[in-house]
């Protein structure tokens, strides 16, 4: 996945539910929203990770089964009601129309073929099925690659305009704009970063970037943190028209 490979993730499993976007509260009732109050017999979350956002589905609309790549991600879910399995995106271990409800979150930006990736996740889908996406995405489409390069971790993070590009199989499409307010650049870095250089770095560019960047993020500079508003869109869509 873009070079990000099992051991970088293996790295951030004991850290990952520690990073604040991760569990907030509003962030996945929005998410979670999102979808019709339909029930599901047969869900599937594509890139599952620690399990934070399963339990909630569970919750709400059942057991489901959770893929992800990592082992060490994985080996952190202990829920009755979710069912984790080690696998690709690119290349799903299901039969055809196997899932009435697929949703993904912020895991676009790691995959090598995004549109191989919705290929397989549409094959998975049962007849009239969901598929709901979150992504992080630049708070503006013009400042793009300065955003990529903000992260500074090889990873090019998708726009709205190409988000949509590969959503052509799917009908029906709804979306909405959730914004995570004054997030904690050093909380984010402290969980995911594998060396204080590479922070050290990163906490650099975001005090050299642009003004731009700075006003559409509401960028505030404590001197012991940054603090950014971070932008999300969400989509839904059917395989069939309804």
């Amino acid at each position: 996945m873009k070079g990000y490979s099992k051991r970088y993730w293996a790295k951030r499993a004991s850290q990952y539910d520690k990073t604040n976007w991760v569990k907030d509260k509003k962030f996945i009732d929005a998410f979670l929203d999102m979808i019709p109050n339909n029930k599901f017999n047969s869900i599937l979350e594509v890139g599952i990770g620690t399990g934070a956002i399963a339990e909630k589905v569970f919750e709400k609309y059942g057991p489901l089964t959770g893929i992800d790549i990592s082992k060490e991600m994985i080996s952190n879910i202990n829920h009755p009601g979710v069912t984790p399995i080690i696998g690709d995106a690119h290349d799903l271990p299901f039969e055809d129309s196997s899932f009435k409800l697929i949703y993904m979150r912020n895991v676009l930006h790691y995959l090598d073929d995004p549109v191989l990736a919705f290929s397989e996740i549409y094959r998975c889908l049962k007849s009239n099925g969901y598929f709901l996406l979150s992504q992080v995405i630049p708070p503006n489409n013009s400042i793009s690659k300065e955003y990529d390069w903000l992260v500074g971790r090889n990873i090019h993070y998708p726009t709205e305009r190409e988000i949509k590009i590969i959503f052509p199989d799917f009908s029906n499409l709804k979306q909405d704009i959730f914004i995570l307010k004054n997030q904690s650049i050093i909380n984010w870095l402290n969980h995911t970063c594998n060396n204080d250089s590479q922070k050290q770095k990163i906490i650099s560019r975001h005090r050299q970037t642009s003004d731009t960047y700075k006003t559409l993020a509401n960028f505030i500079d404590t001197k012991n943190d940054i603090l950014v508003d971070i932008r999300h869109i969400m989509i839904i869509g059917t395989n069939e028209s309804i």
